[in-house]
């Protein structure tokens, strides 16, 4: 009997320290742009980074280009909001690019996934970003 007790505390040992780990788990949710920030929402990350894909055919992912870093508007936690100040559209040929894309990355420095802006192509990617010129 005395170790059916033991076993039981065990397993609610382990269920707890689970629960308390995927509390945790980093999640990249959603991009979007509200001008003048790329705003991406997400849960315990460490870094959003914001890429373009470049015009152009036969595009392979080692052409793609690193915008920058979003830096996190909201504490660290479940609920976090990263902004991305989009540079000038007259000056940065960085975004004539035919799809943008945020990474996420865990406390290890491992990518947790991709988000891409709703629109793709050179003149909706530039019209989200840039507005109506």
């Amino acid at each position: 009997m005395r170790s059916l007790h033991n076993i039981i505390g065990v397993l609610a040992l382990s269920l707890g320290s689970l629960a308390v780990q995927t509390a945790g788990r980093p999640k990249l949710v959603s991009i979007e742009v509200t001008r003048p920030n790329i705003v991406v929402q997400g849960s315990f990350l460490t870094r959003v980074e914001i890429w373009a894909v470049p015009t152009g055919t036969d595009i392979k992912p080692e052409q793609y280009v690193l915008l920058g870093k979003a830096k996190r508007s909201t504490p660290a936690g479940p609920k976090e909001t990263w902004l991305f100040r989009i540079p000038s559209c007259a000056n940065d040929t960085r975004l004539v690019a035919t799809e943008i894309f945020a990474k996420g990355f865990d406390d290890f420095g491992t990518e947790i996934g991709r988000k891409s802006l709703p629109v793709t192509g050179a003149s909706a990617v530039h019209e989200a970003l840039c507005g109506a010129q």
